[in-house]
């Protein structure tokens, strides 16, 4: 009886134990099941936080395009592919667009595509607001600047866009993609340009070109452009110099990136751009942070000060006043030694396009004027 109850009892035990085992086998397995859709659903969410947020940076706004369709450094800003209509233009967020026929009512809504466009004897039935500050093409400034106004570059005015009645629409990244992609939606035929460097002033000429059936002209534009930013880079010596380039405007203080076009004209100058390796300020931006302590570390040879303030003059003004008055600027020898060169907006804060090769020539004016000249009695606002 014993002998049995103890055969009973320890068959009940065993029973006990190896559904206790079951129970821990599936709890572990339920667990790890748990963790790996946790663990796919995190990254899921990752997934598509970032790339919502590279979309909404990039784009501006056009939510139908992902960032990652982007151009590519080494791919043109704006294309166009066909000899004869439809004509494709693919554009800088890689949106094709087919253009059937010859179009008679062109919208140019921003000031450095539209004076290329203007430059290859284009027209254009509106603009935004030119600023004063923008070097037009001389024979074309008084036209342009009585074109049809749309509002600032920033807040283009919808209602008088499509009062213009425009058969074709070319637009700029950022400022303008939001209201771009509500045209498009209507069913206008939109073009978005982003013109920074000296790259994207060439794919810009070339593609315009074609558009414009003056492909000989622009290639012309195109050799002229790059035979004298060759013949300025030929006399630049092996120096090694290096910059930090200051961005002011009314409200901040930051550093200009390579994507920059100061950081564009500095990198085709042979100048290390100190700032060359530092995080942007935001997904996409060509500014970094101001950190005073790490430009005092790097010691740049030269300061470049651009601006997004009222004139060239106050950019001046303020810049002076900063560098007297905040003592953390006092490490830096460059500031002590006057080798800061203040960038004009003609060239640095708009894309000078037909003049970009006088962009070039500024930097290297105020960093080797005993090879290149002086910038006083050249450069004239």
């Amino acid at each position: 009886m014993n002998g049995k109850m103890n055969h009973e009892t320890k068959h009940r035990i065993n029973q006990k134990s190896n559904k206790r085992i079951i129970s821990r086998v599936n709890c572990e397995e339920k667990s790890k099941i748990k963790s790996k859709i946790s663990f796919i659903l995190l990254m899921s969410f990752i997934m598509i936080i970032t790339v919502s947020c590279q979309e909404s940076t990039t784009m501006g706004g056009l939510s139908n395009t992902k960032s990652s369709d982007k151009v590519k450094d080494d791919e043109a800003c704006i294309s166009v592919k066909g000899d004869d209509y439809p004509l494709i233009v693919s554009d800088f967020l890689k949106t094709e667009t087919i253009i059937e026929k010859q179009f008679e009512n062109p919208a140019v809504l921003s000031g450095t595509p539209l004076n290329i466009w203007y430059d290859l004897g284009g027209k254009s039935v509106c603009s935004s607001d030119v600023s004063d500050n923008i070097k037009l093409v001389e024979e074309c400034e008084e036209e342009i600047r009585n074109l049809y106004q749309i509002g600032p570059v920033y807040n283009i005015d919808m209602e008088s866009v499509i009062a213009a009645k425009p058969d074709l629409i070319i637009g700029q990244v950022g400022t303008q993609s939001t209201q771009c992609k509500k045209l498009r939606d209507m069913g206008f035929d939109v073009v978005l340009t982003h013109i920074r460097g000296f790259s994207d002033v060439l794919d810009t000429y070339r593609a315009f070109g074609k558009l414009l059936d003056k492909s000989e002209l622009a290639e012309e534009k195109i050799k002229a452009l790059v035979d004298k930013k060759e013949e300025i880079v030929k006399k630049v010596p092996e120096d090694d110099l290096s910059v930090v380039i200051l961005y002011v405007t009314s409200r901040s203080l930051s550093v200009k990136l390579d994507n920059s076009i100061a950081g564009d004209v500095a990198n085709i100058l042979k100048l290390d751009n100190i700032a060359s390796d530092l995080p942007p300020e935001t997904i996409g931006s060509e500014s970094t942070p101001l950190d005073i302590e790490y430009i005092v570390e790097k010691n740049p040879d030269y300061v470049l000060v651009t601006s997004m303030i009222s004139s060239n003059e106050e950019a001046r003004q303020t810049m002076n006043k900063e560098f007297s008055e905040n003592p953390a600027w006092k490490g830096v020898k460059a500031i002590e030694e006057g080798r800061v060169i203040y960038l004009p907006q003609q060239y640095f804060l708009y894309n000078a396009g037909p003049y970009y090769d006088q962009a070039i020539e500024y930097i290297a004016r105020g960093i080797y004027p005993q090879i290149f000249g002086k910038i006083e009695g050249w450069f004239n606002e």
